[in-house]
């Protein structure tokens, strides 16, 4: 198929309409209000079963009067580059995050400029970049900006150290200067979470080896005081920078690049190229952000990561025992159920909604071909009863 501009139209914008026009992607909500739990879509009531808002915090009063609050004082907008002005609630903002994360952290608009910042500033085109066959589209996207300044890129097999290893051999006997390799904390359509103890040892062992890490779907919902998957388990390492996500389970928007270096982080913070060309997170998103922030900081955050791992392994036990089959490895929100083609995955997927269940769909090319399936998510807003229920519908439509 080709537009009116001759642009091949891609094989993923068909996949892509034919989910919009049956009901199952690029919705709209309706109803006055939203709970987290249900959504009203094209008239139809549903259990909300795509969320990332995996701790259920988007309806907290405590994150609401905060973002009313900061709009009451400052407006609706800052309007200044970060590079001229900030608000001072992002100078608040800051000082909280040194009490969750180990070094240093930049406030950036969103997770992908975060890439689109870091990326192209520390990797030149002396170096290469080893990409994990899973990691994240906008990691891979940055890495674009890297490739057309040159830099050298290569795809790794998932979440094999003992490949990365080999492609580490390979490139530095190709003479690259440095090699970093790009991968997610936990992966956002598979659910399973980076091989970091692994990763950790090849940092140790090889020289002028780093890695930067998408922790966008581990932040909050684990980790002390929500500091995330990668470093609420592992810590920090020296050669290793990470990207936390605002705007999953801490509901916010933004994102904060932890770096274990004052120098690198004034560097990206001063001249990233996102950092001081885009606009700023506005008063009302820094607010329920500040609040979200220290509401973390209390034992209140604890209990709710507690719970939301009851209901995930509550969902992994009663998958087991209907025999479905998840093929996640690992205890995270994000379950995928392969269901092994698009055009079952389609009929599965509009039966679920027939009777009253909104998950998201798992399909190529954010999945190989045969894989495709249900990406199911777990937040604090379910019940044991709402996943029995979407499991046994499951199931029948299986």
């Amino acid at each position: 198929m080709k537009s009116g501009f001759n642009v091949e139209i891609s094989d993923l914008y068909q996949t892509v309409k034919h989910l919009q026009e049956n009901g199952c992607a690029f919705q709209y909500f309706e109803g006055p209000g939203f709970d987290g739990r249900t959504i009203t879509v094209n008239n139809r009531k549903l259990l909300h079963f795509a969320s990332c808002s995996y701790l259920g915090l988007e309806t907290h009063p405590v994150l609401i009067n905060g973002s009313v609050e900061a709009v009451r004082r400052y407006g609706t907008q800052t309007p200044s580059s970060r590079a001229m002005l900030s608000s001072p609630l992002y100078r608040e903002l800051e000082e909280q995050l040194k009490l969750i994360f180990p070094g240093h952290v930049i406030v950036t608009q969103t997770v992908t400029l975060a890439h689109c910042s870091v990326l192209p500033l520390l990797i030149g085109e002396k170096d290469a970049i080893i990409l994990d066959a899973y990691v994240h589209n906008s990691v891979r996207m940055a890495s674009q900006l890297c490739r057309a300044n040159g830099t050298f890129i290569i795809v790794s097999r998932h979440n094999d150290m003992e490949h990365v290893r080999y492609l580490i051999y390979r490139l530095k006997k190709d003479g690259y200067r440095n090699i970093w390799y790009c991968a997610d904390g936990i992966y956002s359509i598979h659910g399973n979470m980076c091989d970091v103890a692994g990763l950790q040892k090849l940092l140790d062992e090889e020289e002028n080896f780093y890695a930067y890490v998408d922790d966008a779907h581990g932040t909050g919902w684990c980790g002390k005081n929500g500091s995330g998957y990668v470093i609420g388990s592992y810590g920090l390492h020296e050669k290793m920078i990470v990207v936390e996500s605002f705007a999953k389970s801490m509901v916010s928007s933004g994102g904060g690049i932890v770096v274990p270096d004052r120098l690198i982080a004034d560097y990206i913070g001063l001249t990233g190229q996102t950092m001081i060309f885009s606009g700023p997170i506005q008063p009302a998103i820094l607010g329920s952000l500040v609040a979200c922030v220290k509401l973390h900081l209390t034992g209140e955050i604890a209990a709710y990561q507690n719970e939301l791992l009851g209901l995930i392994r509550y969902l992994r036990q009663r998958s087991r025992s209907l025999g479905l089959p998840v093929v996640t490895n690992d205890e995270t929100p994000i379950q995928l159920l392969r269901i092994g083609s698009m055009e079952k995955t389609y009929r599965v997927l509009k039966g679920l909604i027939e009777r009253g269940y909104f998950p998201m769909t798992a399909g190529y090319p954010a999945i190989a071909k045969g894989d495709e399936g249900i990406r199911i998510t777990v937040t604090r807003h379910l019940t044991k009863e709402d996943i029995d229920g979407f499991l046994s519908s499951v199931q029948e439509l299986i």
